[in-house]
């Protein structure tokens, strides 16, 4: 299986491959949407759009796994919400079924710690995936840590019971 992770940020989005065979993880592409804060809004979403549309089609993943908004503040849950948005949306143009994570729920299924800092994360990524240089930063590791986390639950009756109640 082949899954993209996503960790939606208006600003940076980072993105990240994995494929599983059994119980091992390798990591395939990683990288980070960047945009700029003073382009208009619909060119910086557009970007985003265009990049994760761009690998969806080269890389072909079978499931994509998205960090659910996770914002106390409206305005950054709004732009974090118009980032996820159209992620989500090139998932859907290419008929992919999309699973939506906590970041605190990936950081416990990687790390075994909810609370792990960046420094943990990165170490945690570059071990699952048996490869020291796979979390070039930290979007990019959290976008391996969406995937991984969606790696470990697949086929788990939390996620059925979760996708059969939508």
């Amino acid at each position: 299986m082949r899954i993209l992770g996503i960790d939606p940020g208006l600003t940076s989005t980072g993105y990240g491959l994995i494929d599983v065979v059994g119980n091992d993880f390798k990591a395939v592409e990683g990288g980070v949407v960047r945009t700029k804060s003073d382009q208009p809004m619909e060119k910086r979403l557009f970007s985003i759009y265009s990049v994760i549309r761009d690998v969806i089609q080269e890389f072909k993943p079978d499931e994509v796994a998205i960090e659910d908004l996770h914002s106390r503040f409206a305005k950054t849950a709004l732009l974090l919400g118009h980032a996820r948005g159209v992620a989500v949306m090139a998932a859907g143009e290419a008929n992919l079924p999309v699973f939506n994570y906590q970041p605190t729920r990936a950081k416990n299924l990687v790390t075994g710690s909810g609370r792990a800092d960046k420094d943990q994360m990165k170490l945690a990524i570059a071990a699952h995936l048996g490869n020291p240089d796979a979390a070039k930063n930290e979007h990019v590791a959290d976008a391996f840590s969406i995937a991984i986390a969606h790696a470990m639950m697949a086929g788990s009756s939390a996620v059925a019971a979760i996708e059969a109640a939508k």
